[in-house]
């Protein structure tokens, strides 16, 4: 398989993804999808700039099957992210095969969030995807840098629950 990480971070493409996850795993290019992202002009260009010389596809969930499978097929690596597991909570709805390991990066304070630990806070509709994509077998890894320790969805779903 020629995708190298497969990513939820809510700020997408940052210092933290080119200095750090770059480092850590092999890439020649990222993969965006997002139907708010690939509709935002502005913050396509963004993006595109901050990967530095990476190439980046931007794409919508409906574009996105055909463009995984063509990054699968490729001899070339990428990273596959998305700012929201609910993104990859379609995908795999929709049947697409991106691996079995979901790395979760920041996802930070907003309304109706939970905070789980430091830069991961989800709202019942990340809860569901996450519950959705752990029950297709995907393992969900909360890990913000790579030389942090992993939490898996089990032990964040028992915070999640333990706060109602």
């Amino acid at each position: 398989m020629s995708i190298s990480i497969v990513r939820v971070d809510d700020r997408v493409i940052h210092g933290q993804t080119m200095t750090r996850w770059t480092k850590a795993r092999p890439v020649d290019g990222i993969l965006v999808v997002g139907d708010n992202i690939a509709h935002d002009t502005l913050r396509r260009k963004v993006l595109k700039a901050a990967a530095n010389e990476l190439k980046v596809g931007i794409y919508t969930v409906a574009e996105a099957p055909d463009k995984i499978q063509q990054g699968i097929a490729s001899k070339k690596k990428f990273f596959l992210i998305s700012d929201s597991p609910q993104t990859f909570s379609k995908l795999v709805n929709m049947g697409v095969d991106f691996g079995g390991v979901l790395n979760v990066g920041p996802m930070n304070t907003r309304a109706g969030a939970k905070i789980l630990g430091r830069t991961v806070a989800i709202d019942s509709n990340d809860y569901q995807a996450f519950d959705n994509m752990n029950n297709h077998g995907i393992d969900i890894q909360f890990q913000l840098l790579p030389d942090d320790d992993i939490r898996s969805w089990k032990t964040m779903k028992a915070k999640y629950d333990s706060m109602d």
